[in-house]
């Protein structure tokens, strides 16, 4: 999936229609993590499951410590605990020492 994110133009098929994303916007925010109907009956919809668990952990954590501390929290979650290779959201198993991992 070629993504760089809810607020680029670079958005996967998914993205592309996502009621979430067009939400925020229309509402003039740069995510959910702003908004006071969090969360919503567009995230408990979310149709991707590792993506809603996400959603659910990362938000409430977005405003406790602000944006910086999330983005360097975030960045430091998703790599291995064994070998420090980067994992993708939702995965199972370190693609390089095979570890299984638990980052969502």
């Amino acid at each position: 999936i070629r993504c760089k994110g809810c607020l680029s133009d670079t958005l996967s098929v998914f993205c592309q229609t996502c009621g979430i994303r067009s939400c925020a916007q229309k509402k003039g925010y740069q995510g959910c993590h702003e908004c006071g109907d969090f969360p919503c009956a567009l995230i408990e919809g979310f149709a991707i499951p590792v993506g809603k668990r996400v959603i659910l952990r990362a938000i409430p954590h977005w405003r406790e410590h602000g944006t910086e501390k999330w983005v360097a929290d975030e960045e430091a979650r998703y790599h291995c605990p064994e070998c420090g290779q980067k994992l993708f959201r939702g995965a199972k198993r370190c693609n390089k020492c095979k570890v299984e991992v638990d980052v969502d």
